[in-house]
């Protein structure tokens, strides 16, 4: 039997980089400023580069004591095809940083947040992002042994004993991104703008119809909005109500891409067409969905890579900062909650009012 290949070590790139191994190790670290010529530099990563070398996570944590290693606990995400972006987006600005990612999905094994948490403490990891489904404020448990965490697409309802400090909370901007939705509409001239809301009181709803309002108010209109609720079903059913009326609305705005969808197929079947009888504009620019509708769906976008990349990136510099320096400081200020804006997405489900009759 061949033996296995023997990884290269230190002491071979210093070899053929012709320097020693103390001057691989301040380059392999970073540790180069005023100490190593950038010709040198270029030469001990060239070797490294030609040898396929890669310094061992289990000597670095011995040396530095950490693991380089975080918690991501999340609810359902990773079964959905749009908001698991946050979660991959999350992982790739790890990796970029060299720490690994252990995810638990609450949704998949019988598990709480409060355990989830125990057990990758256990795993020595260095800090918790927590990941909700949809937009929520709720109350997460104390983090184990002081952990940071930060909470993505969600927000801690209070502060104080028996819940979990909370460095950051990456949100949605939904209110925002409804605003946007009506004043495009109000743009092209619509006055008659309808919103199809959910009729429930999530954060999304309660956010979207706010957004919509506050518009429809500063445009000195009377905004209406009809509980219908989240599938292509509600909004199939409330548009052909509405475009039964004696005067319709000229445009609808949705609390979901799958809403938005039902309120197509609605005006298909009573003859009206989108967009020059009936514009419509959808939520969260479904993966695989609101582009593949006929015509395709104009929406406004839930910034989930950004918002996983964010969060990550927060995560991990309040760690390296923490591990940085040593004079026992409390590490940088971070806002409580970071809002991240929802683009409109342009396609083909909005035109200009049409002219009165």
């Amino acid at each position: 039997m061949t033996p296995p290949a023997r990884r290269p070590t230190s002491s071979d790139v210093a070899a053929r980089a012709g320097v020693s191994r103390a001057t691989v190790s301040m380059v392999l670290n970073g540790r180069v400023e005023g100490t190593v010529a950038p010709a040198t530099r270029e030469r001990v990563l060239r070797a490294a580069a030609e040898l396929d070398y890669t310094r061992s996570s289990i000597a670095l944590s011995l040396r530095d004591r950490r693991t380089r290693t975080i918690g991501l606990i999340t609810d359902e995400i990773s079964t959905s095809p749009w908001a698991g972006r946050m979660i991959r987006a999350a992982a790739q600005e790890a990796a970029a940083q060299d720490y690994l990612v252990l995810t638990v999905d609450l949704s998949l094994r019988d598990a709480d947040v409060a355990a989830a948490m125990r057990g990758l403490a256990a795993r020595q990891v260095e800090g918790f992002v927590y990941a909700e489904m949809g937009h929520a404020r709720k109350d997460l448990p104390p983090v184990p042994q002081g952990l940071p965490l930060v909470m993505l697409n969600g927000e801690q309802l209070h502060d104080g004993d028996g819940v979990a400090e909370v460095a950051l909370a990456v949100v949605p901007d939904d209110r925002g991104g409804a605003v946007r939705a009506t004043r495009r509409l109000l743009d092209v001239g619509h006055r008659r703008i309808v919103m199809l809301s959910s009729g429930d009181a999530a954060v999304a709803t309660v956010e979207r119809e706010a957004g919509y309002r506050a518009a429809m108010e500063e445009a000195g209109l009377s905004p209406e909005v009809v509980r219908a609720g989240w599938q292509m079903s509600d909004g199939l059913r409330e548009t052909r109500r509405l475009l039964a009326r004696a005067e319709p609305p000229t445009a609808v705005l949705c609390i979901r891409d799958r809403v938005a969808a039902g309120a197509i197929h609605a005006a298909a079947l009573a003859g009206v067409d989108v967009p020059r009888e009936l514009s419509v504009i959808g939520y969260d620019d479904e993966d695989f969905f609101a582009e593949e509708l006929t015509p395709p769906l104009t929406t406004i976008a839930l910034p989930h890579e950004e918002m996983g990349a964010l969060a990550m990136r927060a995560l991990l510099t309040l760690l390296e900062d923490g591990n940085a320096g040593e004079d026992g400081g409390a590490g940088p200020t971070v806002p409580r909650v970071e809002v991240v804006p929802c683009p409109l997405v342009e396609r083909g489900t909005v035109a200009a009012a049409p002219e009165p009759a």
